[in-house]
């Protein structure tokens, strides 16, 4: 027997809210085509370089978007933020990229002044980071803030924030098997 004034709770449309992640995801690939005009691989060690200076820079202070790109631009900031050295070691170490792509890789970032290499401070930000940098962030974060508000809207953002195990346990499953072999 079917109810016709029965209230049905609300589904989350997982499918439509992984169709907008994807479409998210294959965005930002082509921003850094477009944007930034560099290789994917390129993108992820700036990336990897970017989070360290972050973290560096979150131990010392909270910063809102201005206060950030100041302290990019800033050689005496990074000169004190850069206090625990990366180099390219702990880039292809973190990225699984080959030590030879990412020794080459930053050689170019290096030649282009997105990135410094520095013996004694390790890999920085360069001179020209923010230039370079600022447009692919400012849409990203657009993207992101778009994705995020067609997730709320259909649910899906609300099921991300509060997922079990129970309602993906096929993924976890596969996902537990993987990474026992």
């Amino acid at each position: 027997m079917v109810l016709k004034n029965s209230v049905v709770k609300k589904k989350t449309s997982f499918t439509r809210g992984a169709y907008y992640w994807l479409m998210f995801m294959i965005d930002n690939y082509q921003s850094v085509r477009t944007i930034l005009k560099i290789d994917y691989e390129s993108f992820i060690i700036i990336q990897t370089v970017l989070s360290h200076f972050l973290h560096s820079m979150n131990k010392e202070e909270d910063s809102d978007w201005k206060r950030m790109w100041k302290l990019v631009g800033d050689k005496k900031a990074k000169e004190n933020l850069s206090k625990s050295k990366l180099i390219p070691a702990s880039i292809s170490l973190v990225t699984d990229l080959p030590r030879e792509t990412v020794r080459r890789k930053l050689l170019e970032l290096n030649k282009k002044k997105i990135l410094v290499l520095d013996k004694k401070r390790g890999i920085q930000l360069g001179e020209k980071f923010e230039i370079f940098h600022k447009k692919f962030t400012q849409n990203s974060i657009l993207k992101v803030s778009e994705m995020l508000n067609k997730w709320e809207k259909i649910g899906t953002l609300e099921f991300i924030l509060n997922v079990n195990t129970q309602q993906i346990p096929a993924t976890i499953k596969a996902l537990d098997r993987t990474l026992k072999l």
